[in-house]
């Protein structure tokens, strides 16, 4: 039997060579898929996001997470703004750059969604999403 840490590995490759040539990354100057997921993330979120948001829903560190959101302070893509009440807290919002192309990032994502899940009954996505969950828990116990 083959190895799920290797089958994992060279699928999540495959999808990052995917997302990261979508057309709606490609009109925005050195943007990963990454960045596109957060964009989208923050967008379609009801509540204010902030870094720790970011670091809990995309399973990255505090220092990676610091790194993603600088790099596209600098490609104008978001802002860090002040929370009132406590100056340790910088909201994450989108400038009026990135909001022009969020339409069209969550367009190309949901089509990549369907393309992904193509031919998987949703009995068979509910089980392969908790297996997921089961090996993130098993890594989360080391």
């Amino acid at each position: 039997m083959e190895k799920i840490g290797k089958r994992i590995n060279c699928t999540s490759t495959k999808i990052k060579r995917v997302v990261d040539n979508l057309d709606s990354l490609k009109q925005i100057e050195n943007i990963s898929g990454t960045n596109g997921f957060i964009l989208v993330y923050i967008d379609k979120s009801k509540n204010d996001v902030y870094q720790k948001d970011i670091e809990r829903e995309f399973g990255i560190t505090r220092s990676t997470a610091s790194n993603i959101i600088s790099l596209m302070e600098k490609k104008n893509l978001i802002v860090r703004e002040k929370v009132d009440g406590d100056l340790r807290l910088k909201k994450l919002t989108l400038t009026d750059t990135a909001k022009n192309y969020t339409h069209a990032l969550l367009n190309d994502l949901e089509n990549f969604e369907k393309k992904l899940t193509k031919d998987i009954s949703k009995e068979e996505l509910e089980m392969f999403v908790s297996v997921l969950n089961k090996i993130e828990n098993n890594l989360r116990k080391d």
